[in-house]
């Protein structure tokens, strides 16, 4: 069985590289991130080449992403038996019409947001994909009257339980970073495309500097992935006053996750970084900023009163936005101070968090979903549906 993944981002490469160690007897190719390159997937784009956010921020990368596109089209006409695309409508829902003209199986895991924006996308998802994986479970009503021979719909759970883990105390954490045992981590995710690093790093690192004026005992870390490491050194080092270490998986395995769990408050970049840290379970406070266009063609499109994943799903703002304007260091800098010293407010979004996680359904989802794909792959269900 030949199949070939699509990824577009860091999150997407990571649940990729989960289902490939799950299905390790197929024959992999695709576009992929580190994480899918690292299991010996046959890369004909990388990721870094190819991910933005927002829409003017297309522009620079546009010709990559043609030429991508046109590789990966040449590839499904090399044997590609399954196509798995994840994520990434703009570049996925184009490839998977190309593979369904092909008659390549298609499988579509972490459907578009659809509820979020971009209903108008539902017919184009049914038409072209032979079985969607759904991550959340109210997805199903938006599908459910196209179910049927040539549409499959699966919701197996959120496949985050099984990947968020940590594996060091706070103390071995510290240690290994040479950080006083009396500092408090506050953590500052600026999230994993450049883009994003460029715009938001520089913010958090001033509200970092407002922060330590006033809570003399916090030390700021920021994970990073290896392909941004320049780009974040080059901004943390305008800012070497500040008692801040940036960490990579060369320094833990899961970083990130080390972290959210160690920070008694972060500052984390709008997407599914945010739903880890619901799951981890300690508070924070999510900053998106993109061009003015782009914000306000996206304004006009949404039709959700929220961005953040943890508070569509709790259905409350239990997490402060902070967007465009609003993501300023005064801003930031004023909301942490309260958290961190207003012990009832940090209480209520530890619970509300808990109460977000519990929505997510039960761990070994990427079980279930390797399962289904290889059943489907060979020709069998996949119309089963769990509400």
């Amino acid at each position: 069985m030949k199949a070939f993944i699509s990824v577009g981002e860091v999150s997407g490469d990571m649940y990729g590289a989960e289902l490939v160690k799950r299905l390790a007897d197929f024959e992999w190719v695709g576009i992929t991130g580190n994480n899918l390159e690292k299991l010996n997937v046959k890369s004909i784009e990388n990721i870094e080449n190819i991910s933005v956010v927002g829409l003017t921020e297309v522009l620079p990368k546009y010709k990559n992403i043609k030429k991508a596109f046109k590789r990966a089209v040449e590839e499904l006409d090399k044997g590609v038996d399954l196509l798995i695309v994840i994520d990434f409508p703009g570049f996925n829902l184009k490839l998977l019409k190309e593979a369904k003209k092909k008659e390549i199986k298609t499988v579509y895991f972490i459907a578009p947001q659809v509820w979020a924006w971009g209903k108008g996308r539902i017919p184009k998802i049914v038409e072209n994909t032979d079985l969607l994986i759904s991550i959340f479970p109210f997805e199903k009503r938006f599908y459910e009257k196209y179910i049927g021979e040539n549409f499959k719909f699966l919701y197996l759970g959120h496949p985050l339980l099984d990947i968020v883990k940590t594996e060091e105390t706070e103390e071995s954490f510290k240690c290994k970073l040479n950080i006083p045992k009396n500092k408090k981590i506050f953590g500052l995710l600026a999230g994993s495309r450049e883009s994003e690093v460029k715009v938001l790093l520089p913010i958090l690192l001033e509200t970092a500097r407002l922060v330590s004026k006033v809570r003399k005992d916090l030390y700021f870390v920021i994970p990073a992935t290896e392909n941004q490491l320049n780009n974040v050194f080059n901004i943390v080092n305008q800012f070497s006053d500040l008692p801040v270490e940036v960490i990579t998986k060369k320094d833990f395995k899961y970083p990130a996750y080390e972290v959210m769990e160690k920070s008694i408050f972060s500052l984390i970049a709008s997407g599914t970084a945010t739903l880890e840290a619901s799951i981890i379970g300690n508070p924070f406070a999510l900053v998106y900023k993109v061009s003015p266009i782009t914000f306000w063609i996206g304004k006009r499109l949404v039709s959700v009163n929220y961005l953040g994943l943890p508070n569509i799903i709790y259905g409350n703002e239990i997490i402060k936005e902070f967007l465009q304007e609003d993501c300023n260091p005064i801003k930031l800098a004023n909301y942490s101070l309260e958290v961190i010293s207003n012990q009832n407010l940090y209480k209520q979004i530890q619970q509300n968090l808990r109460t977000v996680k519990s929505k997510l359904g039960e761990k070994g989802t990427l079980d279930r979903v390797a399962n289904a794909i290889r059943e489907f792959a060979r020709g069998g269900g996949g119309n089963r549906t769990r509400a």
